[in-house]
């Protein structure tokens, strides 16, 4: 099968052959697993990718030839859940807080900066799935390599931005040039991949955060934001509700013939994913011999049949047949 390479992917890989430093390499092949087509085609160049990764992280974190360590330690935060949410932002701006109030993920949290020095990853409860909401040091220039990666490598980014701050466009400005020199696009950018991203704006209690947000603007323009406050329980609920959305997934139940749908064990799969994808969810073996299924949701369908190329969507419930 052809791995029909696309064009941000070629130029990934051109920019990693002109990469000097191993930050440069890392970031580019991370650039490159990301926009890589997902294909039979295309398996053994993702897993000569994610062994160069994993190698050249290694070396990065490994001890110099005096014996000191050149990167310090190295973090990497494994996916779990339904999809893995990458919280940052600048030094104190409330992210420990926040991943607390909604993971119950108890990190050390205090009114001054640089209190989370390693990652640290919740499960955030969201109807009947979990999603994954990592806490991360802040983003300032003494930031270690590991948390850019991670920055990359999340499945979607939640930019926490502190309304409560008097120097919140000079904070903002910082933050946007350091992700920026590490090679992540949270907007159109004509060179790298975008990584989606969405901006919150934290203590939305603070008498002032109107304004300061009104002048926040002039630097971001009219982007969607919404405001939150950890500690006054204001905004978590949309927020959940933008997480999930965000991640462009869908949630699928099951049923055996005769039986009720098994609804407190969703499958999980992406947007556009279709009756055979689920299959090969539960067994590869499964989806080979599956002939059709038939379908149960809220646009119509009650037990009708389906092909197995057939397109699901959200709250589905298929029964499989073979």
């Amino acid at each position: 099968m052809p791995a029909n390479l696309s064009a941000d992917y070629l130029k990934a890989e051109a920019k990693y052959r002109a990469a000097t430093t191993s930050e440069e390499k890392l970031a580019c092949l991370e650039e490159m697993f990301t926009t890589i087509p997902k294909h039979k085609g295309t398996e053994k160049m993702q897993a000569d990718i994610k062994t160069r990764i994993s190698k050249l992280k290694k070396e990065m974190a490994a001890p110099a030839k005096g014996g000191a360590k050149r990167g310090g330690d190295w973090f990497h935060v494994e996916k779990q859940g339904a999809g893995q949410v990458i919280v940052f932002g600048a030094p104190n701006c409330g992210k420990s807080a926040l991943v607390r109030e909604l993971t119950g993920l108890h990190q050390e949290v205090a009114p001054y900066p640089f209190t989370t020095t390693a990652p640290a990853a919740g499960m955030m409860p969201f109807e009947d799935i979990q999603i994954q909401l990592v806490d991360t040091p802040p983003v300032a220039p003494e930031a270690p390599a590991w948390l850019f990666h991670i920055l990359r490598t999340g499945d979607v980014l939640l930019w926490l931005l502190d309304l409560g701050d008097d120097a919140l466009l000079e904070t903002t400005e910082q933050t946007q040039s350091l992700i920026a020199n590490a090679r992540i696009a949270t907007r159109p950018h004509p060179e790298l991949a975008v990584k989606k991203t969405i901006m919150l704006g934290t203590k939305a209690d603070d008498p002032q955060a109107a304004d300061r947000l009104a002048i926040l603007r002039e630097l971001i323009g009219n982007v969607p934001l919404l405001m939150v406050s950890a500690e006054h329980h204001i905004g978590l609920e949309e927020l959940k509700r933008q997480l999930y959305d965000s991640l462009g997934i869908l949630r699928v139940y099951t049923k055996r013939p005769g039986k009720p749908p098994d609804l407190d064990d969703p499958v999980v799969l992406k947007q556009g994913s279709t009756v055979v994808d689920a299959a090969y969810h539960l067994h590869k073996d499964f989806a080979a011999s599956l002939q059709f299924a038939r379908l149960w949701n809220k646009t119509g369908y009650d037990g009708q049949r389906v092909e197995r190329g057939h397109v699901l969507t959200d709250g589905d419930v298929i029964e499989f047949h073979i």
